[in-house]
C-alpha cells in the first residue's frame, strides 16, 4: 500500500522518487500488507541517488495507520554519512543505537551500550551509485542490522510498554528535496525464537581513575585549560564558532538519547550548542611548560580534518606533536599521550574548527597531566584494536603465554568454517616476528636472533 505519485516498480525494482524541482513535505511510506513480521531475516538490495542528504529507512514490527503515518522500529538509511545502519524509533524514543554500537535497554528503559566500532569508519563502506546490501535479522528482543556484510548495529530491547516483538514492515520515501531510493532482491524468511542471539559487554575497571594535576602557566597559576572560569579567559578567538563560550548546560542528552558529554567539572567548549556547524574558528591556549611525561583531554565532535584538538610545540615551528579528532558523536572521550620527548618544552593547545557543513563541530574539555602512567591507556589502547567495523566479529584470544604451543591453539577461538593446527614452536623457532607463505605454497618464517633486526 503506497502513493502510486511516488512509488512505482521499474525493472524488478520497487522505486520510490522524488523528482527533480519538486518536494515532498512529509514521510510516505510503501506498506507491505500480507501480514506481520515478527522473528525474521530480511535480505535486500538498496539504491539511494539524489540529494547528498538523501534518507530513506525500512520500519519493521511497526504499527502504520495510513502511508504518511507510521511508527516503530526503523533501520536507517543514507549514502553513509550519518543514517545509515542506525536503529531508530519513528515518532518514540527517537535514536536507539548508533552506528558502531551494541545497546541493551532493560524493562525499565535504563540503557547500556558497547561500542565494537568509531562512528566515522561507516561512510566508506556504501557504494556510490551501486546496489548495496542490507540485512536485518529481528528475533525475540535482539536485532541486528548489517550493510553490505558488515556488522553496523545491535540492539537488545526489553522496555516494557515500549519495545515491540510484531508488526508490520514498510519502506520509507523520506520528506525533502530530490530523491531516489530502489529497493530489489527483497528476500524474508521466518526464523525460530532463540535462534538469534548476542550480549552487551559492559567492560568495568574497578580501580580509581588516575588522578590528573592541571597544569600551571609561565606565570605560576593554574591554566584555565578546563574552563572553570566560566570564560575564554588565557584563550585567544579567533571567528566565530566559539562564541557564547564555554558552555554550562549538557544538553546532549536531549537532543541525543544514546549520549552525554562526559564533561569535567561544571563547563565545557560544545561547537554545537550556540552556533551549529555553520561557523568556523579556532582558540588558542596560552602557552605552559610540559611538566610531566603523561597528558589527556576530552574530546568530540566530528571526524573531518578540519575539526581538530591540536598540542603544539611552543618554540616557533608550529609543530604539532599530537592531534586528535572526534568521531562524529557529541560524547567527548579521553585521549592519552606520551610527552617524554617535550619535557620541559614549551606548548600549547590549539582547537580548531574549519568545517562549516554537517559534523563541523569540536567538543573539548580539560587538558591534565599526570605524574605517572594512567592505567585507563591500557583500555584505550585495547579500545582502539577493534575500531575497524569488518573486524568486529573477531573473537579475543587469550594474551597470556602458557608456553606451549598446543595449550595455546586448543584455546583459541577462530570464525566457523577456520581451523588452526600448529607446525612449529618454540623452541624450534627463535623468537619468530614475522611469516609469508611463497608460490610454491612453502611458509618462510623471520627469526629474531638480534635487535634491530
Amino acid at each position: 500500500e503506497g502513493s502510486p505519485e511516488y512509488w512505482r516498480v521499474e525493472h524488478g525494482a520497487i522505486v520510490g522518487e522524488i523528482p527533480e524541482g519538486q518536494t515532498l513535505k512529509k514521510n510516505h511510506w510503501l506498506i507491505w500488507k500480507n501480514g506481520d513480521v515478527g522473528n525474521f531475516e530480511l535480505r535486500l538490495q538498496f539504491k539511494l541517488t539524489g540529494n547528498p542528504r538523501a534518507n530513506s529507512g525500512i520500519q519493521f514490527r511497526c504499527q502504520a495507520k495510513g502511508i504518511n503515518e507510521v511508527a516503530g522500529y526503523q533501520a536507517d538509511l543514507d549514502m553513509g554519512d550519518v543514517w545509515l545502519g542506525r536503529i531508530y524509533d519513528e515518532h518514540g524514543r527517537k535514536l536507539l543505537v548508533e552506528r558502531g554500537v551494541r545497546v541493551e535497554i532493560n524493562e525499565q528503559g535504563d540503557r547500556v551500550e558497547e561500542m565494537f566500532s568509531t562512528t566515522d569508519l561507516f561512510h566508506v563502506l556504501f557504494r556510490e551509485n551501486e546496489w548495496n546490501d542490507y540485512r536485518i535479522v529481528a528475533c525475540d528482543e535482539y536485532v541486528s542490522v548489517y550493510v553490505n556484510g558488515t556488522l553496523f548495529s545491535q540492539l537488545i530491547d526489553r522496555q516494557q510498554g515500549e519495545r515491540d516483538l510484531t508488526g508490520q514492515l514498510a519502506f520509507q520515501l523520506h520528506s525533502g528535496g530530490p530523491t531516489k531510493i530502489q529497493f530489489k532482491d527483497v528476500q524474508l524468511r521466518e526464523i525460530e525464537s532463540g535462534s538469534h542471539s548476542f550480549t552487551v559487554a559492559v567492560h568495568k575497571d574497578d580501580r580509581a581513575p588516575t588522578p590528573g594535576l592541571v597544569p600551571v602557566g609561565l606565570d605560576g597559576k593554574p591554566m584555565n585549560l578546563g574552563f572553570e572560569t566560566g570564560d575564554l579567559t588565557g584563550w585567544t578567538v579567533e571567528g566565530e564558532a566559539f562564541e557564547s563560550q564555554p558552555t554550562r548546560d549538557d544538553s546532549i542528552a536531549s537532543r541525543l538519547p544514546d549520549q552525554q558529554s562526559n564533561k569535567e567539572g561544571e563547563y565545557f567548549l560544545s561547537g554545537f550548542e550556540n552556533r551549529g556547524s555553520a561557523k568556523t574558528g579556532k582558540l588558542v591556549s596560552d602557552p605552559f611548560k610540559v611538566g610531566y611525561r603523561w597528558a589527556s583531554f576530552l574530546v568530540g565532535g566530528g571526524s573531518s580534518l578540519g575539526c581538530r584538538v591540536e598540542v603544539v610545540l611552543n618554540d616557533g615551528s608550529d609543530k604539532v606533536i599530537e592531534s586528535y579528532r572526534g568521531h562524529n558523536r557529541e560524547q567527548m572521550e579521553r585521549v592519552y599521550f606520551d610527552l617524554k620527548d617535550y619535557l620541559g618544552k614549551e606548548i600549547f593547545v590549539r582547537i580548531v574548527d574549519q568545517t562549516d557543513r554537517g559534523w563541523g563541530i569540536v567538543n573539548y574539555d580539560d587538558f591534565r597531566f599526570y605524574s605517572e602512567r594512567p592505567h585507563e591507556m591500557d583500555a584505550a589502547a585495547v579500545a582502539r584494536v577493534g575500531e575497524n567495523p569488518i573486524l568486529a566479529h573477531l573473537v579475543p584470544n587469550p594474551h597470556k603465554p602458557t608456553g606451549n604451543g598446543s595449550e595455546t591453539v586448543g584455546s583459541m577461538s577462530v570464525t566457523e568454517g577456520f581451523a588452526v593446527d600448529i607446525i612449529a614452536a618454540e623452541p624450534d623457532l627463535h623468537q619468530p616476528v614475522a611469516f609469508t607463505f611463497d608460490e610454491m605454497g612453502r611458509i618462510w618464517v623471520i627469526e629474531a636472533h638480534s635487535y634491530p633486526l
